[in-house]
């Protein structure tokens, strides 16, 4: 074999004793590598004439299965027929998956890898020949298959006594049309619609293009591809349209209809009903602001300090309420952005409580916190009484610029908030003295936050600023905590 192969590189390639010695060592290999791979293995060389090549060597584990009945060893393979190994010699690439047909006619598919010598030239390539005959088959298997379901395609459009199955499809009423757009076939609860619509029992021949004003099958067929709502009368219809197609040809469609008129009802009740709250709310925030005007007017008739402050405090907690309302009559859901809530409160108190001496800066920070709407009310309240008091006593009489800060925050199913001033500290933690009320502003927190809200509150001196910690449950969704109402109804002892 060594000298078959060495004879074929001296008379037909310009390949060197190196070279030749090299491809004889693959050689060597070549019975190993095909009992492998079980397949057809081949060496081919350069001729030295120009672009074609030799083959040097071939290699079959089972001579049986071989792709050749006869050795090709000694041929010339030509690079119009062997384009793969054309390229993989000369455009120095290695080929996958190249499809082709063998000598003896079968089809194969070749993998080429060019064999290099020392220098790093191209001397020779390996090819390995995979039989396709099998996976030719199953392709035109699945091409046939096409045609089958094209085929099956037009006899549904025969199916006028049988349900075969369409019946019960998707608990839909279901329509076969020829391609005028007549009705072939109608499942049960086709029929039964069909005779409320043409109030005729007999559905079958009528023409549901025509009923729905569609100049052709295919309009109707493109302007179906998704569901679309058809009134008729006081009865509301989705309608899908699925085209049939035998040989390429749209020769009909399937229209899946359904009786969504109880949905519609149910739908526009809830609409009905969102507007009725909306304008509920409304109403109760034009109530809360005429009634702010009457306490501005009031204010403006006294001239008590004490009296003007607090009709002002009575002014931002009515505030607080009328901006959860405002929210309400624009938002369609149960949920209320605090981080907004926040700001418009800090916003409203800092402009109508602004001291001369100081310069009044809040912020919010942290991440957006939504929390349940039956919790927005006694959240603006907390809010609302935190930020008062920072601003009539922390600052009273300080010169340095005065700074509030909301910090927002959520881990897991709890929401977090600090209200930080940079006001006066607190000289002890404020108690309640046995058989004395603690002050309303702080009265009303502690009810808000630990009775209404079942959360925490805890005030305290930390980094030079008083702050006024608080923690509580988030709500669900789908209901309240069944032991709050929707009315705050504050207790006040003797």
């Amino acid at each position: 074999m060594n000298s078959r192969l060495r004879g074929l590189c001296l008379q037909f390639t310009g390949l060197t004793d190196k070279d030749i010695e090299q491809l004889e060592q693959v050689e060597g290999q070549l019975p190993l590598w095909a009992a492998l791979v079980d397949t057809d293995l081949f060496i081919d060389a350069p001729l030295s004439s120009g672009n074609d090549s030799i083959v040097l060597a071939w290699a079959c584990e089972n001579k049986k299965k071989s792709l050749y009945r006869k050795s090709v060893v000694g041929e010339i393979a030509t690079a119009g027929h062997e384009p793969a190994v054309y390229q993989a010699l000369f455009a120095d690439a290695r080929v996958v998956d190249t499809r082709g047909v063998s000598q003896e006619g079968v089809p194969i598919s070749q993998t080429v890898t060019p064999i290099k010598n020392r220098t790093g030239k191209n001397i020779g390539v390996l090819i390995m020949e995979k039989d396709i005959s099998r996976e030719l088959r199953q392709q035109k298997q699945v091409l046939f298959l096409t045609q089958t379901a094209d085929h099956l395609s037009q006899t549904l459009m025969s199916l006028t006594t049988t349900g075969c199955g369409w019946d019960e499809w998707l608990g839909s009423g279901i329509f076969v049309l020829d391609p005028l757009g007549q009705i072939t076939y109608a499942n049960k609860q086709a029929m039964t619609l069909g005779e409320n619509l043409w109030q005729k029992k007999e559905v079958m021949g009528e023409n549901l293009r025509e009923f729905l004003k569609y100049a052709s099958l295919q309009d109707m067929v493109t302007a179906l591809k998704t569901p679309q709502n058809f009134q008729y009368a006081a009865a509301s219809f989705l309608l899908r349209a699925h085209p049939l197609v035998a040989h390429s040809d749209l020769s009909g469609c399937v229209v899946s209809i359904q009786d969504i008129t109880e949905l519609r009802r149910k739908e526009k009740q809830l609409d009905m009903q969102s507007i009725m709250i909306a304008e509920i709310n409304h109403r109760v925030k034009n109530t809360l602001q005429n009634v702010i005007s009457l306490l501005h007017m009031q204010i403006r008739r006294t001239k008590e300090k004490g009296v003007r402050e607090e009709f002002l405090s009575c002014i931002n907690r009515i505030l607080a309420i009328a901006k959860v309302y405002e929210v309400f009559t624009y938002q369609s859901r149960d949920l209320v952005n605090l981080r907004e809530l926040a700001a418009y409160i800090m916003e409203k108190i800092i402009e109508s409580s602004t001291l001369p001496q100081n310069t009044m800066r809040g912020t919010v920070d942290g991440p957006e916190v939504f929390i349940h709407a039956r919790q927005a009310v006694p959240v603006a309240l907390v809010l609302n009484e935190l930020i008062s008091n920072a601003v009539k006593h922390g600052f009273c009489g300080q010169e340095k610029a005065a700074q509030i800060n909301i910090c927002l925050g959520k881990n897991g199913d709890l929401a977090h908030i600090k209200v930080r001033n940079s006001g006066k500290l607190l000289t002890a933690v404020p108690a309640v003295p046995a058989g004395r009320r603690e002050s309303l502003g702080l009265y009303l927190v502690r009810l808000f936050v630990c009775e209404q809200l079942k959360g925490s509150f805890s005030l305290y001196n930390k980094d030079e600023c008083v702050v006024a910690d608080i923690s509580f449950p988030l709500w669900g969704l789908s209901s309240a905590e069944g032991e709050n109402t929707d009315e705050i109804v504050v207790h006040f002892g003797g």
